[in-house]
């Protein structure tokens, strides 16, 4: 079993990113292990295509990249709250993230214990209710950073909660939340570097967001939120081996709960692919307003009117999945199929699902 991940695609994807921010330098996130592609081999992908600055979500992503020989700047873009990951930040050179007076108190101490300054991005909460120091917090911000005498700031940025609504509404609002503040810093007589707010879908649907950088991930990918009209191309597959194939009369049944009984004969391939592997699995409906739930509701209703099996594709041709996913193995109706035992099955599965165990293989 293997993810596969194809070049061409990535660089088709990384040259559409930089034809459509017109020069605006891109930061890399390589977070969620890569976005599932393995966070050095994506790392070093996006280096050899142009990327100069990355980023990540937790301290051990950062240290995996530089541990790959990559030199470029890494940005990490949450704060710690241990003394052990401000050193890794040190020890290996990536640019730290401010988001509160005790992130800021505990890079400066270790840095000073270590005798070095550090690097550090400001972060700032503009609606997202994750990190980042809050509107209304700007003097608070100049005397904590006045006081810093080991930590460099050199760039500053938030987070966008709805780059992919249906209006620009949600995004303007956070962007003049974030304009008000850095200029009351300004005024104040701070310098800000490097400004970003950007992620994929802001930075390709509204060009007003892309400031001094932007931050992409999931559209290198090609895997949008939004509708695809840029041409990206969806990166990634699993590819698995056939390891039995037997047929199985009329009215049989396959797997747990006796809820699938075959229609007719059928041939039956086992592949050894299962939740274990991240196949089959989806994403919670974790929202709980009353209106969240009827939405639900009306997804269930569609998805009752339209084509949700899960396929694969065998020798050329489209199988279909043969009751339910298991933890370790699933059967496909390959009926009418020529095949065999060691033959490969080729599934679509969201990398970000994929178990990291599975070996990632770029082709």
């Amino acid at each position: 079993m293997r993810y596969v991940v194809e070049r061409d695609y990535l660089k088709n994807n990384i040259e559409i990113i930089k034809k459509e921010m017109g020069g605006v330098p891109v930061i890399g996130t390589v977070k969620g292990n890569g976005y599932g592609l393995g966070t050095a081999q994506f790392a070093r992908e996006l280096v050899e295509n142009g990327i100069g600055f990355l980023a990540a979500a937790r301290p051990e992503e950062a240290a995996a990249v530089r541990n790959a020989g990559i030199d470029c700047p890494i940005l990490l873009l949450s704060p710690v709250a241990e003394e052990s990951d401000a050193e890794l930040l040190i020890d290996r050179q990536i640019i730290a993230c401010v988001g509160s007076r005790e992130s800021a108190v505990l890079l400066d101490e270790t840095a000073k214990k270590r005798g070095v300054t550090l690097e550090a991005h400001l972060k700032l909460d503009t609606g997202f209710g994750r990190y980042g120091f809050l509107p209304g917090e700007e003097e608070e911000i100049v005397r904590l950073c006045g006081e810093l005498e080991h930590v460099k700031i050199t760039g500053c940025f938030t987070h966008f909660s709805n780059a992919f609504g249906k209006d620009s509404s949600s995004v303007d609002r956070q962007m003049k939340i974030y304009h008000e503040m850095t200029e009351k810093l300004e005024r104040a007589g701070m310098e800000l570097g490097m400004q970003h707010v950007a992620n994929s879908t802001a930075a390709l649907r509204f060009p007003g967001t892309r400031l001094d950088a932007v931050r992409i991930g999931s559209a290198f990918l090609g895997r949008l939120s939004v509708k695809n009209t840029w041409g990206f191309q969806r990166v990634g597959h699993m590819e698995c081996e056939i390891t039995s194939v037997k047929r199985l009369p009329k009215d049989s049944n396959i797997g747990y709960a006796d809820i699938y009984h075959t229609p007719r004969d059928m041939v039956a391939a086992v592949v050894p692919v299962g939740h274990i592997d991240g196949f089959g699995m989806t994403k919670a409906n974790d929202m709980c307003r009353p209106v969240d739930k009827l939405r639900y509701l009306v997804h269930a209703i569609k998805d009752f009117f339209r084509d949700t099996q899960i396929y694969g594709y065998l020798n050329g041709k489209r199988v279909p999945l043969a009751g339910r996913v298991g933890l370790a193995n699933v059967v496909f109706d390959v009926t009418g199929v020529d095949c065999r035992p060691g033959d490969i099955i080729t599934l679509d599965i969201n990398p970000l699902l994929v178990d990291s165990g599975v070996l990632r293989e770029y082709v």
